[in-house]
């Protein structure tokens, strides 16, 4: 969730619910001789209240689970989620006294400070990532049709490259049939030559001279090929801009003509757009895989709030 101006009546609530409690506190701490302690009337309300805060923080899961449960907005419960999440920390600082405590105690401490911590890493990475992929991406995907999108892309650009290539498309491959990922291009670029009525059999000739179209063929099927489809990743040699720019520079000086420097220039096109959406890729994960801690470590401490609950009113 992006924080903006329509968050400034959460904050300061927010801000003056803690500025009150924290008045409060400074007042209770004055009377009591041996120091505020979270088992005085005035620290179980304290305690209340910040357990509370906490368990609304974690209903936001149970809420995304249970679709029909529309008690309030999804906004509304997200602001909550961020605002009265925060709110827990100074209520939680007064019930213990701003002491540690015992070991359950301390565990219970470190746990809450970790979730606090991951879920302002979370909020702030969704403040940043998401505009510096827009700035830096103009390629976008939905997240989960990434790897339709690549599908898309790496045919489209195999079929440019057909058409500009000719009878010599699926020459390379002959010197690569042990390959049974080379093989597999091979049997679906005939099947696409013949149904674009390009060619249909593969020719294993041999090229004692330079073939432009050749070199063509063979830089798609050697380098662009593999990163295009969707299991590349960043360490791909076309994944570097600059490694990319040269070797498409030095195989557009090997060509003449019109058709052949417009392909590669198709080309070079759909490896940036790859590029691109390999970033994206990249920012989903980051902007996602925070949750992977934060969760995990938001259920432990629920899990710790009941277990201190529990032994504080038993002992």
């Amino acid at each position: 969730m992006i924080v903006d101006r329509s968050h400034f009546s959460w904050a300061s609530w927010c801000i003056g619910v803690t500025f009150g409690a924290l008045v409060l506190y400074w007042a209770y701490a004055q009377t009591e001789p041996n120091g505020p302690s979270g088992g005085s009337w005035q620290g179980m309300l304290y305690g209340v209240a910040g357990t509370g805060c906490m368990v609304y923080a974690g209903l936001l899961a149970w809420r995304k689970t249970v679709p029909k449960w529309q008690v309030g907005t999804a906004k509304i419960w997200l602001r909550g989620h961020i605002w009265i999440g925060l709110l827990s920390v100074p209520l939680i600082l007064c019930h213990c006294g701003f002491r540690w405590g015992g070991l359950l105690e301390k565990s219970l401490m470190v746990t809450f400070g970790l979730v606090i911590l991951s879920g302002i890493y979370g909020l702030a990475v969704q403040q940043l990532l998401p505009r510096l992929m827009t700035s830096t991406s103009p390629a976008q995907a939905i997240a989960a049709q990434l790897d339709v999108a690549c599908d898309r892309l790496r045919r489209s650009t195999e079929i440019a490259v057909q058409q500009a290539c000719g009878t010599t498309f699926l020459e390379p491959l002959s010197t690569k049939s042990k390959n049974p990922d080379l093989a597999g291009n091979a049997a679906a670029g005939a099947a696409m030559n013949s149904s674009q009525g390009g060619i249909a059999s593969q020719k294993q000739l041999d090229h004692p001279t330079f073939s432009p179209t050749l070199e063509v063929a063979k830089f798609y099927w050697e380098q662009l090929d593999t990163f295009l489809r969707s299991d590349a990743n960043v360490s791909h040699d076309l994944a570097n801009p600059t490694l990319a720019a040269a070797r498409f520079a030095r195989l557009e000086e090997s060509v003449t003509g019109d058709e052949l420097p417009r392909v590669i220039k198709e080309m070079q096109a759909a490896c940036d757009e790859r590029r691109q959406l390999l970033s994206q890729a990249s920012v989903h994960w980051w902007l996602h895989g925070w949750l992977n801690i934060h969760v995990p470590l938001s259920v432990t401490l629920l899990v710790l709030g009941l277990c201190h609950i529990i032994t504080a009113i038993y002992y």
